[in-house]
């Protein structure tokens, strides 16, 4: 059996991240600028001559946008396994998704924190905080939102073991990844 590697990859650049926006599960498409960079992406994997057994990313359009243009690059679009796991998504921002970053980590949980800068909190801190603030009652706690990733990460880890090993690409979010 071929030993089993995940290559983790945050999704390109997108309308959202370009804009200043807390996307979560809110979803916009990669900028021209963000497929340039996953297509250099690409032909770097192909050009390295890594060989890839099978290919995950999480349900968001971004991670599966991203993904085509990397499977495109590497020839395999149609060749080997791909499914997307909503266990990788990425945060959910409850009544944040869509807002301005500013306002949500310049603004919001600094004061719910009495801190000066975001960066001086947890990652759990950051989900409570978000959960403390979310007035639709959609964000997740630090618990559910670590738990749900670690399960997503693992599941793909098992399922490309249990197929033979070998080396997975996997798509997904920056604060998901981080977690």
């Amino acid at each position: 059996m071929a030993k089993t590697r995940l290559f983790v990859i945050r999704h390109g650049r997108t309308m959202f991240n370009t804009i200043g926006r807390a996307q979560g599960w809110s979803d916009t498409p990669l900028t021209a600028e963000g497929e340039r960079g996953i297509q250099a992406l690409g032909i770097g994997l192909r050009e390295s001559g890594l060989e890839v057994t099978r290919a995950y990313s999480s349900d968001s359009g971004r991670a599966i946008q991203t993904m085509g243009i990397i499977l495109d690059e590497l020839g395999l679009k149609d060749q080997i396994p791909y499914r997307f796991d909503k266990r990788i998504r990425e945060w959910c921002f409850g009544s944040f998704d869509g807002a301005y970053d500013g306002e949500l980590f310049m603004g919001v949980l600094p004061r719910v924190f009495k801190v000066d800068d975001f960066h001086q909190l947890s990652l759990m801190e950051l989900a409570e905080g978000i959960v403390e603030v979310d007035t639709t009652g959609w964000a997740e706690s630090w618990g559910t939102l670590s738990g749900r990733i670690l399960e997503g990460f693992e599941a793909i880890a098992k399922e490309v073991e249990a197929a033979g090993g070998g080396n997975a690409i996997v798509v997904s979010h920056g604060m998901t990844i981080t977690t």
